[in-house]
């Protein structure tokens, strides 16, 4: 009897312990595996890889925006009042075009009334190839069986994560899910910062030839216009963002820049293929490009010029049209290859 008894209470025992685990990750689960975030919930976000799967999964949308870090200092709420459907951001840092795909395919499986898609297509990620890519998606949770979520249910750390999230609460780590991984009010936007931590590469004595990432470039838009072809119904929005002049700096220090200009251009004409695809560039917007203020490196800017973009896309603004954007590529190709790079290092603020 006694090991009856025993054995009762031991199991009694965990049966107490998983609930009272269970309840914990009811009000408090880190990766919105179980359910999604109310209007003005809070949580910590730390994690896109592990925590967009179950936003995809469970928050109301009929519209994404979705991209890179790049995109992570937009809020998803000011496309929500400019196109009056609610917005869902899906952002990967350093984010590979297979990954969003994955994304969106997840989003089209569990919202089939999604119908616009805004997508952040940076020069960076398009000519790269797939078979380069170093980070991976947990798949349990981007697949539709719900049993091998049971990796996540038994997982340690899972509730750790919901046991500093119940312990914070109130505190500034914990955002609403607009506030989700921005980086304004985290890092620094100005010229001083940003040229305080640029290290401008040596001149190259290599060049790259013009078509050196064709190839990746068609890779990668296989797969963006698979999207495209397979939701014709669905209104997608495609932008490159405006690297600032010490990308392109880089780029041409290092031999890369009429490579990146010609994957760029592929990449336009090929969508401006499609009724259902409007085509924006901010790369040749020279009032934000050459204003080192607008960036805390060389690529990310602040909220300001964030905010500035989403109303020209909003708006229709900024399109690159069919008969046109040869021209307007042409325009930016001349604009940063004749461009004064010193001056930006002679200038008061500088860096030698």
């Amino acid at each position: 009897m006694k090991a009856k008894h025993f054995f009762i209470g031991v199991v009694g025992s965990v049966l107490a312990c998983f609930s009272v685990l269970s309840l914990l990750l009811v009000a408090a689960d880190p990766f919105f595996v179980l359910r999604g975030l109310e209007e003005g919930e809070t949580s910590r976000f730390n994690s896109q890889r592990y925590q967009m799967a179950g936003l995809i999964r469970h928050q109301d949308y009929s519209a994404v925006v979705m991209g890179t870090s790049l995109v992570a200092n937009y809020r998803a709420s000011w496309f929500t009042e400019g196109l009056g459907e609610e917005t869902l951001k899906i952002t990967f840092p350093d984010g590979w075009i297979t990954e969003f795909d994955t994304a969106l395919r997840l989003a089209f499986r569990t919202h089939p009334e999604l119908d616009r898609v805004y997508f952040c297509l940076d020069p960076n990620i398009l000519r790269r190839p797939d078979s380069q890519r170093t980070v991976e998606l947990p798949k349990y949770l981007y697949n539709l069986n719900p049993l091998d979520d049971v990796e996540y249910l038994l997982n340690a750390e899972t509730y750790q994560e919901a046991m500093r999230n119940y312990l914070l609460r109130g505190t500034e780590e914990m955002l609403t899910l607009d506030e989700a991984y921005m980086w304004q009010g985290r890092y620094t936007f100005s010229k001083e910062w940003v040229l305080g931590h640029y290290f401008r590469p040596e001149v190259s004595e290599t060049v790259l030839p013009d078509d050196a990432y064709l190839e990746a470039a068609e890779e990668n838009l296989d797969v963006v216009c698979g999207w495209i072809e397979e939701h014709p119904d669905v209104q997608f929005t495609i932008w490159f963002p405006p690297y600032s002049m010490l990308y392109w700096d880089k780029a041409t220090r290092q031999g890369i820049r009429d490579a990146v200009l010609t994957a760029v251009e592929y990449a336009a004409g090929r969508l401006l293929e499609y009724e259902n695809v409007t085509v924006i560039s901010f790369l040749n917007a020279q009032n934000v490009i050459t204003d080192l203020e607008n960036y805390t490196d060389h690529i990310h800017c602040s909220s300001a010029v964030t905010a500035w973009m989403t109303q020209k896309m909003l708006k229709g603004e900024w399109r690159i049209w069919p008969d046109v954007y040869h021209s307007q590529i042409d325009e930016l190709r001349q604009f940063v290859a004749n461009y004064d790079y010193d001056a930006i290092f002679d200038s008061p603020g500088g860096v030698t």
